[in-house]
This record gives C-alpha cells, sequence and structure tokens, in this order.
C-alpha cells in the first residue's frame, strides 16, 4: 500500500500523549490509524471535491489527511472543521498541525455544534461534495450528521463514516441504506471486528459491525413519502 505523505503520519502516535503548542500534553484516545487516514486521502485524490466537510477534527489526523490530498489536486478545494471543542477540550492542537503543515489556507474551522453549523452551511447553500463523520457517536447526534450531510450534497457526492463498530453509528449507516439510495464504496479497506470482550469480535463479524471506515456514495434525490418506514 502507499504511503500518506510525512506531514500526516507525523500527527499519528503509537501512544496517547500529544503535545500542544505551549509545550504541555494531553491525554486522550489516539487519533486516526494510518490505514484510515491512507483511505481518506486516496479517495479525496480520486474523487477531486472542491468542498469538504469534517464532523469532528480532534487532533487534526484526519484534517491533514485531507487537506494534503485537496493541495495535491490542485489546490482549489477547501476543507470545512466542525468541532465545537477544539479549542477548549483538545486545546488548539488540530489546528496547530493545520498551521505547522502549511495547509491553513485550504482550512476553515467552525468552532459550533454540528445542530447550528451544519444547518447555517445548508441555509448558505454551500456547495459540498464529501462529508466525513466523525463526531458524536450517539445515535440522534450521528444521524443528524447524516441528514444534513445528505441535504448538503449532490447525486454523485460522498458521505464517508469512522468508528462504525459504534452501535450508534452502525445503526444510522443501516437507516442510510434503508432509506435513501446510496451505494458503498471501496475504498481498500478490509474489514475489522477487533473486541476486547470474549466472543466480542464474533458478535461483530455476525452482526456486520465492521470497525473500518465506510463509504457511501449518493445515487440520486430521491426521497421516501410522508409515511414511509422501514426497520433497520
Amino acid at each position: 500500500m502507499a504511503r500518506i505523505p510525512n506531514a500526516v503520519l507525523e500527527e499519528i502516535h503509537t501512544t496517547n500523549s500529544f503535545k500542544v503548542p505551549d509545550g504541555s500534553v494531553v491525554n486522550s484516545e489516539p487519533p486516526l490509524r494510518e490505514s484510515f487516514c491512507y483511505a481518506l486521502y486516496s479517495t479525496i485524490l480520486r474523487q477531486k471535491p472542491k468542498t469538504v466537510v469534517e464532523v469532528g477534527m480532534a487532533y487534526g489526523t484526519s484534517t491533514l489527511s485531507i487537506l494534503t490530498a485537496l493541495k495535491e489536486t490542485g489546490g482549489t478545494g477547501r476543507l470545512i472543521s466542525l468541532d465545537p471543542v477544539q479549542s477548549t477540550d483538545f486545546r488548539g492542537i488540530g489546528i496547530y498541525a493545520v498551521k505547522r503543515s502549511g495547509l491553513d489556507h485550504l482550512h476553515q474551522l467552525i468552532e459550533e455544534p454540528d445542530y447550528l453549523a451544519l444547518p447555517a452551511l445548508l441555509r448558505a447553500s454551500t456547495p459540498v461534495d464529501f462529508v466525513y463523520i466523525d463526531g458524536w457517536h450517539t445515535f440522534d447526534y450521528a444521524l443528524l450528521d447524516w441528514f444534513y450531510a445528505d441535504r448538503l450534497i449532490q447525486p454523485g457526492g460522498i458521505v464517508a463514516f469512522n468508528d462504525c463498530n459504534y452501535k450508534a453509528v452502525h445503526k444510522v449507516i443501516k437507516f442510510l441504506l434503508s432509506h435513501r439510495h446510496y451505494e458503498e464504496m471501496d475504498v481498500g479497506l478490509k474489514p475489522v471486528y477487533e473486541s476486547r470482550l470474549i466472543g466480542g469480535s464474533i458478535v461483530k463479524r455476525i452482526s456486520g459491525r465492521n470497525g473500518a471506515d465506510r463509504y457511501f456514495k449518493k445515487l440520486d434525490k430521491w426521497e421516501p413519502g410522508y409515511n414511509f418506514f422501514h426497520y433497520f
């Protein structure tokens, strides 16, 4: 597999400690794994979107993957990141990574919750080609993120999900496939069914809760009737 750029790799650490601009350390879960970063980077290279939205920025690994690809496709695209806690919980580490990479001219951060920022983008008729969802992972928030992503993109646009093994995110994907016309894309990621629980990986495999990032292309503008329901 080809390598992702060094600017992205530098942000992917094997420990759970991350230095912020003042030299102090933030401890949390590790950032996006390398294979997911490469899938994101290579998909942007192939699809050449003009405007990308990511829900959740955190340490900036997905951000740099997207920005690096946008630069390599001509540098005319832009990325809008939504992260209401970038300056607080993450203490600006993602923004710091972007500035250090020299790609901040392609980037806009909106530090507002998704339920405010996404409707504002829609209200402004912002043309969006690609949405990467890695925000709050409860069903209501993840469904809201997808709902507005579906409104923002046109047929041919792409919605991708991180942490697809979460039950809530998995449920949103089932809703997407049963209530709209989307086609899953092969971006070269092998299925992931890891679990810390005994027998957990078997349960995930049976239920289809693949932990790899999953990508979906919107096929058309079809919407169901006002009283439509399908089990999902």
